[in-house]
């Protein structure tokens, strides 16, 4: 932990290959409040909480209560820890073929999951668990995954092999769960509502890049993000609160065979990995939301997103209502492109949001 006065010194976070950078302000009016930094390892990824708060006890204590969260949940949701929940209620179901008893916040994230696969199409599915592991493997041991294992896991993919109801969950043979694309954006909205009950409202909390930012640095606006594209500048900053803030894209996560480049990132429609590189931002009301919508947003690609996307801002996630904050940017290679990229080697999928206003460029080093 480490703590300044109301003043950040060139903060700024890279995630993926774009990413978002940001810096809060130079000066505060609320003299009673310190700025208060925490870093730890969490959900196997650098994770850090960036508070003001009125003590350091007070900083100390909520910060505590949010790592604590992050555990919590972890527990449950993890598709690496072989003793977590979700992998345990999968395989007593395998087992029993039946439904079996979970907890209220692995029902939540299976319920958050199944409505991001309808809203985005399929885009965006947590089934899709099996092809994800053997595209792991291939990553390691840089060759294909074979045919005779595909082809069965192709089969264990979709809305269709698994069930929830008040009894539980229930799953086909060998149907496993990835949450990779929607836990952190859960976990870091529970670890913001802990911040609250605590005290502090004046937050940022960032998972690997991908945030969760509550109320503005004290006298200030919001906490400057800015978001480039294929390249480290940023292409655009803005100032924001209140909401979640993610992004994907194959920058570092990727296995290149034969000459060709197979992202991490699955098509759970196809169950093959993106071969065309691609970066992906979305800011939403909620982490939940940008984390799910920012994978998606990778599969659909500048071709389908639009419909998808906007029939989501105008019908919202369930209740009918618009979707509002909701902006996102699409960077994608063309496939005939070869590196270093130039504009005209890149499509791009915005919304007006994400025009630049140099008003808001801070200068790199001396924050805002």
């Amino acid at each position: 932990m480490t703590r300044s006065s109301l003043r950040v010194f060139g903060l700024f976070v890279l995630t993926c290959f774009f990413g978002a950078f940001l810096a809060s302000a130079p000066k505060a009016r609320a003299v009673d409040l310190e700025r208060y930094e925490f870093h730890e390892q969490k959900m196997g990824v650098p994770a850090s909480l960036i508070l003001y708060a009125p003590s350091e006890e007070k900083a100390n204590e909520a910060a505590s209560a949010a790592w604590r969260k992050f555990d919590e949940l972890n527990a449950i949701l993890s598709d690496w820890d072989s003793e977590s929940e979700m992998i345990q209620a999968c395989r007593r179901s395998e087992e029993t073929n039946d439904f079996v008893s979970i907890s209220d916040e692995l029902r939540n994230a299976l319920e958050e999951s199944r409505k991001y696969c309808q809203l985005t199409e399929g885009a965006f599915d947590a089934t899709v668990g099996p092809i994800v592991k053997l595209w792991r493997r291939s990553r390691y041991f840089h060759e294909l995954p074979p045919e005779s294992a595909l082809a069965p896991a192709k089969k264990r993919v979709g809305p269709r092999v698994w069930e929830l109801n008040e009894r539980g969950v229930r799953v086909e043979k060998n149907v496993r769960f990835d949450l990779g694309g929607i836990a952190k954006g859960i976990v870091m909205d529970e670890a913001l509502e802990v911040l609250r009950e605590n005290g502090i409202t004046s937050a940022l909390i960032n998972a690997s890049g991908d945030l969760r930012i509550g109320d503005p640095p004290p006298g200030k606006k919001g906490w400057i993000v800015g978001i480039a594209s294929l390249g480290d500048a940023p292409t655009c900053y803005r100032e924001l609160s209140n909401v979640g803030v993610a992004s994907s894209g194959d920058a570092n996560r990727y296995v290149e065979i034969s000459g060709v480049r197979y992202s991490h990132i699955i098509d759970p429609r196809s169950c093959e990995p993106l071969t065309r590189r691609c970066v992906a931002t979305v800011v939403a009301p909620t982490a939940t939301t940008a984390d799910a919508l920012a994978s998606a947003l990778c599969v659909l690609g500048v071709e389908e997103a639009p419909l998808v996307f906007e029939k989501i801002r105008r019908e919202g996630i369930g209740d009918g209502k618009e979707l509002t904050p909701f902006d996102y940017v699409l960077f994608t290679v063309k496939s005939d492109a070869e590196p270093p990229y130039d504009e005209k080697d890149v499509d791009c999928y915005a919304t007006p949001f994400f025009q630049s206003d140099p008003s808001l460029d801070p200068v790199v080093g001396e924050g805002r």
